[in-house]
This record gives C-alpha cells, structure tokens and sequence, in this order.
C-alpha cells in the first residue's frame, strides 16, 4: 500500500481478446512487449459488449483499470474491480502548411 491507498493501475491494449462461451466471470491476461502480465477477472457480458465495439469501429484501444490486488512472485499483476473500455482511435487531419496560410 501506498500512504495508506491502494495503487490503481490502467493498462492500454490494441489486441482482440478470445470471448469464452461459459462462465459469467472470465480472466482477461494481457502480455506486454516487455513480458509483463496483468490479469484481470471481468464479467464476460460486459467483455462481450467490448468485443462488439471493437468490431465497430475502424481503429480502437483499449483500456483495462482497476486497483492492484497483487504482484505474484512470477511478477504478473492481478487487478480486482477492473474495468473494461474500448475507445475508437480517430484518425487525424494533417496539419496545414504555414506558407500556404501566411499568404
């Protein structure tokens, strides 16, 4: 714990994850470039509604939050109460040449 509170971590991810069929609870595990695991367990209605996001938009990303329940000795993160959002990733405009404008 940190000065009494527990340390919330977000974690972005752009990779669709595998929606099981059973369980009203599935664990979520993302793996980083670095190596580093964090596992969450969500509610699979819930993964299920971002899962369907993701299919609607062009481009997205994804966020998982929630508060750190432990660092194992293997050191993969485990959250609790996490959190699920896709967001759409807007594409942007180029930006205007200041020559072009100055005139």
């Amino acid at each position: 714990m940190i000065q009494g509170r527990i340390p919330e971590i977000t974690i972005k991810f752009s990779e669709k994850p595998e929606l099981p069929t059973e369980g009203k609870k599935v664990t979520l595990e993302i793996q980083g470039e670095n190596n580093v695991i964090v596992k969450a367990e969500v509610n699979r209605k819930t993964l299920k509604k971002q899962v369907a996001k993701m299919d609607e938009f062009e481009d997205w990303v994804g966020a998982l939050s929630g508060k750190i329940a432990q660092i194992t000795t293997e050191g993969v993160i485990e959250i609790e109460g996490a959190g699920l959002q896709i967001f759409e990733k807007k594409k942007k405009e180029p930006k205007p040449d200041s020559e072009s404008t100055a005139a």
